[in-house]
Parts: structure tokens; C-alpha cells; sequence
């Protein structure tokens, strides 16, 4: 026992009394649970950063322009959804490969990683739910035209807009674009219309010199090849305020919503008829019927609910829509149902029929395009619109008004659908870090 004292006295006499004291242990290991959050902020950092990088190419990638097949269902589809931040460009050069079925405006773009750019055009595929943004190359932002400055054609295959130089047509089918440049002395302010047929264009035109917007005026193009002036000017004046301009079936008479006022022309110069007053001066709309018996029109007042429609038995009425019919001048009234109001006009469907796009005064952000027969006000749905569509800024092809909707699937949206899971599995990583950091530091404590 004496010997075995001995050597452990021995032994504790050879060790170091500079031993680390409860007091500097825990010290160390605060610092080593702050040096792990540092890392753990880093690391959910470079996460989110090497997400993003995967993220932006994926979504282009999957984004990409799919022809549509030789026997691919044509018409407007049920829903239109919103638009892929990343979805693909559609321009000279980069075809959609289909005519597209509707034109929205006002639409947001993706601006780097998770930011978003407004505000853009793009189109909705005929066939498939194509979804693709529209590179409208030097289109001009003037007075006129509306907040959609660019025109569908009526098979949904051409983009016309106003450039610097004149018109330009744009060929969604197969990205070939054509300009036709505006008489000497005069510029294209805005692309109003198209006829029926798809043959002519009517035009805003007027003195390029600032100031002088009043002494704009109409005027025809011939959307044949080549392009060219069918008629310059057609004595008519527009004051830029209003894209309510519609052209007849056979492109010979011009109709103009303007002052509360529905004005016709004929296209070849002639007296200027008034079929209709006490229009709606906000918004106001016209589109002309297939065959070309009558015109619809509707605009609404300073305030949508107040009243501005005939008399009728001395009590005024709340103005919805009107027609007349072009070779008597009788008027009569389209309504919607209780509950519903207007808020656009596509064009009619059929002779008898308008699309009209309705909103439920009692479900917020719900917009629907109806089919409604004028004389019985009967409706039936056509495309539903999802939240984020811009019902102002929508215009649809006339020539699949009369067919029945397509069913549609929503397309995918990588970054929306990711950026979200991706901010949030970089968050779980981090408390996950903390908590073993906590957890560390209680062990190494005891």
C-alpha cells in the first residue's frame, strides 16, 4: 500500500496544475456553438443560392416551346391559368409552333431568382396549354389603343402592334414578322382592329409632332402580302381616347364608340352615321356580328353602378350592354344575371351571341367569359379566369368563339412551386443546426 501511495504521489508531482477550469470550459463551447450558427447561416445561405441556380435553368428547361401535334383539339380553353413566371419568349425567330387562343397583358415576368418584373404580354395556346411570353420588339407606347396595345387576329395566328416605322405583323405560327411603314409625314399611333376575315387592319394614324393628338385619325391596312394602304385616311376623326373601333365583316364600314356616341362609315369615304348615343364614355367596347346585321356595344359611366341607360316608363334603367341592328337602327338591351356585372366584351359568338366576360359581385377575383344570346340574355360558361389575370387586359380569337371550350391543366410553374420548398427546407436546416448546437453545448456543460 506504502508503495502504491508513493508512485501515485510521484505521478501527480509529473502533471501539469494548469488544468482547464468549469468556468473556461464553458466559454469554449459558447464560442463553438456561435462558430456552428455562423456555419449553419453560411451553409442555409449557399443552399438557397445553389437552389436558386438549379432552379432558374430547370424551370427554362421544362419551360420549353412543345410544337402542337397535327391532331391537336383547337378552341379556347377552359381555364386560363396564370402565366409561369419562367415561361418561354415567343417572337421573330422563336415560334409558338400553334395559333394562340387568347392575348393577355399586364402580366408579371421573372427578374432574376425569385423576383418578378411587370409588366409583359403573352399568349395562351389554341391547341395546348402553351403558356409563352411575347417579345413585341419595338412597339410603341402611345396615346390610344387601350391598355392591351397590340391586336390578336381573328384565327389567332398573327400579333399586330405599332411600331416607330409603321405596322408590324407578328406570325406566332412561325415567327416570321412583316412591317408595313406608315405614309410620309404620318405615324401609326395605335392598331385597333381587325376584320372578321383576317384581311384588314384599322389604324390610328395622325402628325408625329407632339401636341397635335386631336387631328388624329382612321385608316385601313391590307394585311394580304405584300402589306399595303387600302385607304389612308378615312375622314374620320379619333381622338385617341378609345379603342372601340370595330370593322365590318367584309372590311367596307368602320364602326367608333367615342363621346357616348356609336358612329358608322363607310371605309371607301361617305357620310358618317349615328346608330347609337348615351354609351357608357369609361371602357367603352364594340365588335361587330359575323354577318354583319348588327353591332354590340357597351361602356360604363364614372361609377359602374350608376345609372346611364335609356329611359324606360320614366324610370332609368342600369345600363349593362346594347345592340342595334345596322340597316333599321333598332336597339335593344343584352343583361346579366343578378348577382353578376360586365366587365369586358370579346366579340360575338355566332350571329345572335356575344362573349362576354362577367365577374360574381359576391366571390372575390372570380372572372368567367360567358357565351350570352342577346334577345334572352341565356349564358353559358366558356373560360374561367385564375386570380393574377389582369380581366382588363385579355383579348380572345374571334374565330374560336363559336366552338365549344377545350379542357385545359394548369401548367407548371417550377419557381413558384420551389422557391417556396426551397426557403423552407433551408430554414428547417438551420433550426436543425441550432438545435444540435444547443444540444452540444448542454453535454459539454455537464
Amino acid at each position: 500500500m506504502t508503495d502504491l501511495r508513493t508512485l501515485l504521489d510521484a505521478a501527480a508531482d509529473v502533471v501539469p496544475t494548469t488544468g482547464i477550469s468549469h468556468a473556461e470550459r464553458a466559454v469554449a463551447t459558447a464560442r463553438r456553438v456561435r462558430r456552428t450558427r455562423v456555419v449553419a447561416v453560411v451553409v442555409a445561405a449557399i443552399a438557397a443560392v445553389l437552389a436558386g441556380s438549379v432552379v432558374v435553368p430547370l424551370a427554362s428547361r421544362l419551360g420549353a416551346i412543345e410544337p402542337a401535334g397535327p391532331g391537336e383539339e383547337t378552341g379556347l380553353p377552359e381555364q386560363v391559368y396564370t402565366v409561369p413566371l419562367h415561361a418561354p419568349s415567343v417572337g421573330e425567330g422563336a415560334a409558338l409552333g400553334q395559333p394562340a387562343a387568347y392575348l393577355l397583358g399586364g402580366v408579371p415576368s421573372a427578374d432574376g431568382w425569385f423576383g418578378e418584373s411587370c409588366c409583359h404580354m403573352a399568349v395562351v395556346g389554341s391547341s395546348t396549354d402553351q403558356y409563352a411570353f411575347v417579345d413585341l420588339s419595338a412597339m410603341t407606347d402611345v396615346a390610344g389603343g387601350g391598355a392591351l396595345n397590340a391586336r390578336l387576329a381573328p384565327d389567332g395566328r398573327v400579333i399586330a402592334y405599332a411600331t416607330a416605322d409603321g405596322v408590324r405583323l407578328l406570325n406566332l405560327v412561325d415567327g416570321t414578322g412583316r412591317t408595313l411603314e406608315a405614309p410620309q409625314g404620318w405615324q401609326v399611333w395605335s392598331v385597333l382592329a381587325w376584320s372578321a376575315d383576317g384581311t384588314r387592319l384599322a389604324v390610328g394614324t395622325g402628325d408625329p409632332a407632339p401636341g397635335v393628338a386631336e387631328e388624329i385619325g382612321l385608316a385601313t391596312v391590307t394585311a394580304a402580302d405584300p402589306l399595303s394602304w387600302s385607304v389612308p385616311d378615312l375622314g374620320i376623326r379619333w381622338d385617341g381616347s378609345t379603342n372601340a373601333v370595330a370593322l365590318s365583316p367584309d372590311g367596307t364600314q368602320i364602326a367608333l364608340s367615342q363621346d357616348g356616341e356609336l358612329l358608322v362609315a363607310p371605309v371607301e369615304r361617305g357620310s358618317v352615321r349615328i346608330l347609337m348615343t348615351g354609351i357608357g364614355q369609361l371602357d367603352p367596347q364594340v365588335a361587330w356580328s359575323p354577318d354583319g346585321a348588327r353591332i354590340a356595344t357597351f361602356g360604363f359611366a364614372a361609377r359602374r353602378d350608376q345609372t346611364v341607360g335609356p329611359v324606360d316608363n320614366g324610370a332609368r334603367r342600369l345600363f349593362q350592354g346594347r345592340y342595334v341592328e345596322v340597316s333599321s337602327g333598332w336597339t335593344g338591351l343584352f343583361d346579366r344575371e343578378a348577382g353578376f356585372e360586365f366587365a369586358a366584351m370579346a366579340g360575338f359568338s355566332g350571329d345572335s351571341h356575344v362573349l362576354v366576360l362577367v365577374s360574381n359581385l359576391g366571390e372575390s377575383g372570380f372572372h368567367e367569359f360567358e357565351r350570352l344570346e342577346l334577345s334572352t340574355s341565356v349564358r353559358s360558361p366558356v373560360t374561367r379566369l385564375s386570380d393574377g389575370i389582369d380581366p382588363q387586359q385579355i383579348s380572345a380569337a374571334a374565330t374560336f368563339l363559336d366552338d365549344p371550350p377545350r379542357s385545359s391543366s394548369q401548367p407548371h410553374d417550377l419557381t413558384r412551386a420551389i422557391a417556396p420548398m426551397a426557403a423552407i427546407a433551408a430554414l428547417v436546416a438551420l433550426m436543425v443546426v441550432l438545435v444540435i448546437g444547443r444540444l452540444w453545448r448542454r453535454h459539454a456543460l455537464r
